[in-house]
């Protein structure tokens, strides 16, 4: 049937001019932002501020490309450095980058080491063994008098303040414990306020001797923003338990006197005597950079060869905060700022301590996306309602002066009121909304044209591979929201079942829709109809047979499957639900899975795949590694098949597979390590996993455990049977062999990894595309986009294990998770290097 929708009067056009303009200049703005355009504004405003800095702080640096360059990096270069400074009686000493301190063993063990010396010597060993031990034993006694040195000269100081700093994966040294003494006290901040505090579970410290004697510990590092770009700092770190304060922090303490302590008080903010620190939620704040005209504007600085030679007048250091690090020409220990792409570590951390002196430091609270949601919002309803009347000669001045209006806003806040507003993609906002205002309304006609009436679909007869098409096209609107959208795409794929009298998946589709949407369309007369036809009581009836496990499926809490105890529903995926349970036979915590297979199964292959499950779970319960979930149990309750799991308190990567969420890349080639074990591992027992992606690797940040999981549903290796009716595993992450429903070995789950590992490093998948055929297609024969493109800080050896592990040909991948493991560890390695 077809109908006129005529145009009313100009307020109804106007209107959908407003609102078309809205739209599209919505999109520049978003586009705007997602490129990159408030840092833009954020580091012009540092790099044009022009303010002078504070004169109370002095750089001391060592110059290692000198001739004869200074060592002020090893416990008896820097214990002279230290002394040196002290005759001028500074405020404050502080590294900024950590001391050069090799493991000693206690004086106890060097004596027994020279004791077996003696005696090896007695005994007429070998001249090179002997040799050996006594260069040993040396080495150890000059390494135990110059740290013992060292630790004196900092007690007799009193006032150096020593670095922390992170460590990366595939650091093979022994963790070490925070010194307590240097730890920040927080007697009135609330659990959830903890909570918000960075964990950093690794870190170099100095040894204990040397920590216990220096006048405060501090974390001196500092994580850039996903360009690449340092703009904040954190001024509390949770380290393996103990809060520490950032080495800025640290030096503000000691300036105050020794005794001072670092307290953390009601609403995020921090304490230093009669100082108070307002932080974010976090404990974040955003540096203020100090770009001043002239050279005087800038940090005074001398070098370590000229305080040790005593040719730096008393009055330049004495009362004065001394920062210690190398040279602003030295290629070592440089960070990308908004002043520059290479600012030395010295010169960043001089910067964030000027920021506490005069309390000038930036900050994002948690009221300001309001405000910015707020004069987004009323932008858009100027632009909706006041905007199409203008006439088009005031356009561009009147969206020039919105825009203007807005960022001057912007550069107001940040300059005076110390808060960084993101408004800018609001001013780009504003003008494009205006600006476009005129273009539309030539597109816009005086009348509608003839519309046709909703018909409902008419879809195509299709058998065979367009069957297993639909199928993979509804698994993957099953990993998806259930929005309009995909239940307008499902409603197509069960009519185009209907035609092809496939009744059964038909079924199964509107199912899915009713469940979430009972009131769809005409969901509910159609199942009506589906299940008479299958001999099936209508959906509105209960099944007189339905067990009282699909009632706690459904409800939960309290209720029994099997022997166990249902206490509450812990997730729900496309195919199953995770509950929390317990065996009450030996008292112990569990994750239950609950797959409905009468729900994916018609019933001619139903009993055939409760067969396939049992088989599958017995395969994956035989399965003991620690990177793996244990499966204890496998059963079934009524039409409710069941694993009973271990329960582990991990957080699926999944949540690092996001552009504004992404891990550093040591962390995901070691933790992509991991994985390649555990399925070196499986593979090895002939268990293939067929469903690896980052919703099935959990990692517990707390514990640094990593496990693999859904291996209750993997197939074995040596399996002939072929499963139909029902996709297994993400289309995005299977393996070529995998769509075209070829002969499945480890290595496709190899393959799996490597997609997982580029979305962990990237935020999108290798292969995308708008419709299934075109993905399938990209995925059997285009090849990926490097990770170098997009992430200039990713080494070649990334991008050489990527294409290894998504080669199209399954001979041309690594030949185990061994070799993957072994390759990923060693480019881990390069990365430790580099850093």
């Amino acid at each position: 049937m077809n109908s006129v929708v005529p145009i009313k009067p100009a307020g109804s056009r106007r209107l959908l001019l407003g609102l078309a303009a809205s739209a599209c200049a919505a999109l520049i703005a978003l586009g705007a932002r997602f490129s990159g355009l408030e840092t833009v504004f954020y580091d012009a405003f540092q790099r044009y501020q022009h303010r002078s800095v504070a004169d109370q702080i002095i750089l001391v640096t060592a110059d290692p490309s000198a001739a004869n360059p200074t060592d002020i990096w090893s416990a008896a270069g820097f214990s002279r450095l230290v002394r040196a400074l002290a005759q001028h009686e500074p405020a404050v000493i502080s590294a900024t980058q950590t001391l050069k301190l090799p493991e000693v063993p206690p004086a106890e063990q060097i004596a027994a080491l020279a004791e077996l010396q003696k005696q090896a010597a007695r005994s007429g060993s070998p001249a090179a063994e002997l040799q050996q031990l006594a260069a040993q034993v040396a080495g150890f006694r000059k390494h135990f008098d110059e740290q013992k040195e060292l630790g004196k000269t900092l007690l007799e100081a009193r006032n150096v303040v020593l670095p922390a700093r992170r460590r990366e994966f595939g650091d093979t040294e022994p963790v070490a414990a925070p010194c307590a003494a240097h730890a920040v006290s927080h007697p009135d901040m609330e659990r959830s306020q903890l909570a918000t505090v960075a964990l950093i579970p690794r870190l170099h410290l100095p040894p204990d001797a040397i920590c216990a004697a220096s006048g405060g510990v501090g974390f001196s590092d500092y994580t850039a923003d996903p360009d690449g770009v340092v703009r904040h700092t954190r001024l509390l770190v949770d380290a393996s338990g103990t809060l520490l304060p950032s080495l800025p922090l640290a030096i503000l303490a000691a300036l105050e006197g020794t005794d001072a302590r670092i307290l953390g008080t009601d609403g995020n903010n921090l304490q230093v005597r009669e100082r108070v620190f307002p932080t974010a939620e976090d404990f974040a704040v955003y540096t203020r950079f100090y770009a001043g005209r002239e050279a005087t504007d800038s940090f005074r600085q001398v070098t370590a060869a000229a305080v040790l030679n005593n040719e730096v007048p008393s009055d330049w250091l004495q009362g004065h905060i001394v920062l210690i690090g190398d040279a602003p020409d030295s290629s070592e220990n440089r960070l990308a700022t908004p002043l520059d792409e290479s600012t030395p570590r010295i010169q960043l951390t001089a910067h964030n301590l000027n920021n506490l002196l005069n309390q000038d430091y930036l900050l994002r609270p948690s009221w300001l996306p309001w405000l910015e949601y707020a004069v987004f919002g009323a932008l858009l309803v100027l632009a909706v309602v006041w905007a199409p009347g203008l006439p088009a000669v005031a356009a561009v001045p009147v969206g020039m002066v919105l825009a203007m209006l807005v960022f001057s806003t912007e550069a107001w806040l940040l300059l005076s009121e110390r808060v960084w507003a993101q408004l800018g993609s609001a001013a780009v906002f504003a003008a494009a909304a205006v600006w476009l205002m005129q273009p539309l309304q030539r597109l816009f006609p005086q009348q509608m044209r003839q519309v046709s009436g909703s018909q409902r679909p008419t879809p195509t007869i299709v058998s065979g591979s367009a069957e297993d098409q639909l199928d993979l096209e509804f698994s993957v609107l099953r990993q998806q929201p259930v929005t309009d959208r995909t239940k307008a795409k499902m409603y197509q794929i069960a009519f185009q079942h209907g035609r092809a009298e496939e009744f059964a998946k038909a079924e199964r589709v509107l199912r899915y829709i009713h469940q979430h949407d009972p009131a769809y369309k005409d969901v509910a007369r159609l199942l009506e109809k589906l299940t008479g036809r299958r001999q099936y009581t209508p959906l509105q009836q209960n099944r007189k047979s339905e067990p009282a496990a699909s009632a706690a499926q459904k409800t939960g809490s309290g209720r029994k499957l099997g022997r166990y105890t249902i206490e509450r529903k812990l997730g729900e995926g496309a195919m199953a639900t995770v509950y929390m349970g317990s065996d009450p036979n030996i008292g112990r915590k569990v994750a239950i899975k609950t797959v409905k297979l009468a729900e994916e199964f018609d019933e001619a292959k139903l009993s055939e795949a409760r067969l396939q499950f049992r088989r599958e779970a017995e395969s994956a319960g035989r399965l003991n590694h620690p990177n793996i979930i244990a499966i204890y149990d496998a059963g079934e309750d009524g039409d409710v098949s069941y694993l009973a799991m271990e329960y582990f308190e991990g957080v699926a990567l999944l949540k690092h597979a996001q552009p504004n969420d992404l891990l550093p890349a040591s962390w995901v080639l070691e933790l992509m390590a991991r994985a390649a074990d555990a399925l070196d591992y499986a593979h090895r027992q002939n268990v293939v996993h067929r469903d690896i992606k980052p919703a099935n690797i959990l990692y517990n940040a707390a514990t640094d455990e990593l496990k693999l999981t859904d291996f209750g549903i993997a197939r074995l290796t040596d399996s002939s049977r072929t499963k139909t009716g029902i996709i297994l595993g993400t289309p995005s992450y299977m393996s070529p062999e995998q769509l075209m429903a070829s002969g499945v070995t480890g290595r496709s789950d190899l393959y799996s990894l490597g997609v997982t590992m580029y979305q962990l490093l990237t935020g999108v998948a290798p292969f995308r595309a708008d419709s299934i055929p075109k993905l399938m297609d990209k995925i059997m024969r285009e090849s990926h986009r490097p990770v170098r493109e997009s992430r200039s800080d990713i080494p070649v050896c990334v991008d050489d294990i990527l294409v290894k592990a998504l080669a199209k040909d399954p001979e041309d991948r690594f030949g185990s998770g061994r070799a993957m493991a072994m390759a990923l560890r060693d480019c881990a390695r390069q990365i430790a290097r580099t850093a």
